[in-house]
């Protein structure tokens, strides 16, 4: 499963969440007025500036909801520029400007974007549109040009180490990442990237506490599996098996979930009383999505032929790795029946399995238990990894 994929859904909920900007400082209350005379143009004081912007912002909303989208568009831009580091007001402008073009499409953002390229609202919505697409090249390009008007932005860098960790290029991610860090060492986005590059390398405790920091400031649905999978990889695991308890989200992610717990609770317990935790498997003559036949393969009802034949064919449809999964899951039940060369089979997950997936940093970490030389490093990043931008920019 790809970790980054987790990483970027981020952005796309909280961008343009008024909300998370009125969190993020103290400010008056929804209803009060704008202070009189204290937000008429920006000052050094950098906290009234940003209390200003989202009083700003919930007059651009109140006057969205009003109809009054002129005066609305107006009010987020003057939010832009009481606190211009802040790019969700920038955002908030650009994507309200085209909604009321009639422009919100991906077509129109493009084509906005390009008529304006100095707006960096705009180029942000590309960005975060061009991530979607898995056309990180494009995001990265956007993101630079952001950089280049605005270097103290931290949601430009968030963007742009998850851009580079969806690649994945983990180097030029772990610059970004700790830019980010050094912006604002509570950033919850920048915390869960580097909890996947300290997996990556080995680090399990280092991202365990980076997970459970980004949770307990921001938590997300998806945090038990990525604090749950980490413990696994340090071998703890009654924790991983308790964290992965929590209430899964359903199929295929929630299948990840209690593939993950399965194999917790068999090194604990043994193959027989965890079978439980993997639910019912797939009805005689019926068929699930990927990685449902995972759950098959552990159950016994098919055998690793079938399950490798069922990822290819998954692979085939959807280009996601599916056979590199299949690998892993196979050495994880071999390591567990203590049959087979599963040392083999994780070296080959190792080699197949892209560095962003859970099931390399699961290979890597069995490999990296059994003290195994090779695995000392992480493979190299891709030739074509780019260095951060000219002023340079949680998963599953």
């Amino acid at each position: 499963m790809n970790v980054s994929l987790r990483t970027a859904i981020a952005f796309a909920a909280t961008a343009l969440s008024l909300q998370a900007v009125a969190a993020a400082a103290p400010v008056p209350a929804a209803s009060a007025p704008l202070p009189a005379g204290k937000c008429e143009a920006p000052t050094a004081d950098r906290a009234a500036n940003h209390a200003c912007a989202v009083g700003l912002a919930r007059h651009a909303e109140a006057e969205r909801a009003a109809g009054r989208n002129d005066a609305a568009v107006a009010a987020f831009a003057r939010a832009d520029q009481f606190s211009p580091d802040d790019l969700r007001f920038a955002m908030s402008h650009a994507a309200l400007a085209l909604k009321v073009s009639n422009q919100l499409t991906p077509a129109g953002i493009d084509a906005a974007a390009k008529a304006a390229p100095d707006d960096v609202g705009l180029a942000m919505t590309q960005a975060e549109l061009a991530i979607s697409k898995k056309d990180f090249a494009g995001a990265l390009a956007d993101l630079d040009r952001v950089l280049a008007r605005r270097p103290d932005a931290l949601l430009a860098w968030e963007m742009r180490g998850t851009a580079n960790v969806a690649r994945p290029d983990f180097p030029a991610a772990r610059a970004d990442v700790d830019h980010a860090l050094r912006l604002d060492p509570r950033s919850p986005a920048a915390l869960r990237l580097r909890g996947i590059l300290r997996d990556n390398t080995g680090d399990y405790a280092g991202a365990l506490a980076d997970y459970q920091a980004a949770h307990a400031l921001a938590p997300r649905p998806d945090d038990p599996f990525v604090i749950g999978s980490t413990q696994f990889l340090q071998h703890q695991f009654g924790d991983a098996a308790a964290t992965l308890a929590t209430r899964t989200p359903p199929a295929p992610d929630g299948t990840y979930w209690r593939l993950w717990r399965y194999m917790a609770l068999a090194r604990l317990t043994g193959i027989e009383r965890a079978s439980g935790a993997l639910g019912p498997g797939t009805p005689p003559g019926g068929s699930a999505p990927w990685p449902g036949p995972v759950v098959d393969f552990f159950h016994g009802t098919i055998d690793a032929a079938t399950l490798l034949e069922h990822a290819r064919r998954s692979q085939e449809a959807q280009d996601l790795s599916q056979v590199c999964e299949a690998t892993f899951y196979m050495a994880e039940d071999a390591l567990l029946r203590q049959h087979g060369d599963f040392f083999g089979l994780f070296r080959q997950a190792v080699k197949d399995c892209p560095i962003n997936f859970h099931e390399y940093e699961g290979a890597m970490a069995e490999l990296r238990a059994a003290g195994e030389p090779s695995t000392a490093s992480a493979r190299a990043a891709p030739a074509t990894a780019t260095a951060p931008g000219p002023v340079a920019s949680d998963a599953r």
